[in-house]
């Protein structure tokens, strides 16, 4: 009996760890699939695929998360005379998720 306890508490904890490993992977999938929702790539280019105009190839290394959600957000706040779109009523779990799938673009 205590020996099938301490395997089962082993376990939990084995799936808790693995839960807690794979949420920022789920995070980043559901990331990549708002930036195909909002049709990113109309304009942004990521390893050559999508507008050529506006590449996102290193965007995690030349921005932090907050200069991401204000281009996203308010992007005539970030540069006066862009063309980029603003997205003030993507969901607040899309933009995180967005910004966690951009920030991955080293």
């Amino acid at each position: 009996m205590k020996t099938a306890l301490v395997i089962a508490f082993a376990g939990m904890i084995v799936l808790i760890g693995g839960a807690a490993v794979s949420a920022p992977d789920s995070a980043v999938d559901h990331g990549k699939e708002v930036y195909g929702v909002q049709k990113c790539a109309v304009c942004h280019s990521i390893s050559g695929v999508g507008g050529q105009k506006l590449p996102l190839d290193g965007v995690g290394s030349k921005m932090n998360a907050n200069e991401m959600k204000k281009w996203i957000r308010t992007p005539k706040q970030m540069k006066a005379d862009t063309t980029m779109k603003a997205y003030p009523n993507l969901p607040e779990k899309d933009l995180s998720d967005l910004i966690a799938f951009l920030s991955t673009l080293k």
